[in-house]
């Protein structure tokens, strides 16, 4: 018998002075409790602090190493039954490259999903803030908080001054991007993006997209795989 085990994956790691320091945990473990019982999966707790280097300057982040992290995931993976497959939903790029080493040593047993990869097309659709816009606690993270924790949100905090557009850090952005960055030397607030732009009925929006291409991607894996 195979049993289906979804991990949530986010980070511990400043969002501006509107969000709360887990906005990607919370993302991913929402999306995780919306996906799963479609297949009858079990929950795990998952990883709530990831690799946030990028976001060490701030004194309300955490981060952990690569090889931290990594162990981390093994062990979750270890507790298990070898018949299990695991879904690995992440919501902070960070991690994406750790992830993605994993997964390929084990390609019939792991799929990560990443949140921002998958909905690329779907922030160009409905997206009103320019490239740039979209990167750390900005339009699109806002907008899914305030859909699903809008107690969450404070968005009386911020100021316009707050606003950062980085265009090559937007999900959307064409051209190569740069490997290394700091947050500290690119925003004050710690926001990379435009929270302005963010809406509940976006957040909605966006959410139900990822919700339904995470199924439709967790159905081609057991498809090819089981």
């Amino acid at each position: 018998m195979i049993y289906f085990a979804f991990i949530p994956i986010g980070s511990y790691e400043q969002h501006g002075p509107h969000l709360p320091p887990e906005t990607d945990y919370l993302i991913a473990k929402k999306i995780v409790e919306n996906v799963a019982p479609t297949f009858k999966g079990k929950i795990i707790e998952g990883i709530k602090i990831g690799i946030s280097p990028e976001h060490k300057r701030f004194k309300n982040s955490k981060s952990i190493s690569k090889k931290k992290f990594e162990n981390q995931v093994n062990k979750l993976l270890k507790n298990f039954y070898e018949e299990t497959r695991f879904f690995l939903i992440n919501a902070h790029g960070g991690n994406n490259h750790a992830l993605c080493s994993i997964q390929k040593l084990h390609e019939d047993k792991i799929l990560v999903l990443n949140t921002f990869s998958i909905i690329k097309k779907d922030l160009m659709r409905i997206r009103t803030s320019r490239i740039g816009g979209i990167c750390h606690a900005g339009e699109f993270e806002t907008s899914i908080m305030m859909h699903l924790f809008p107690k969450r949100v404070k968005m009386n905090n911020l100021k316009r001054s707050d606003v950062k557009y980085i265009p090559y850090l937007d999900p959307n952005y064409k051209f190569e991007k740069p490997n290394r960055w700091k947050t500290k030397n690119l925003s004050k607030s710690g926001i990379l993006g435009d929270p302005f732009h963010a809406s509940k009925e976006k957040g909605e929006i966006w959410f139900k997209f990822l919700i339904e291409k995470i199924k439709s991607l967790i159905e081609v894996f057991i498809n090819q795989y089981l």
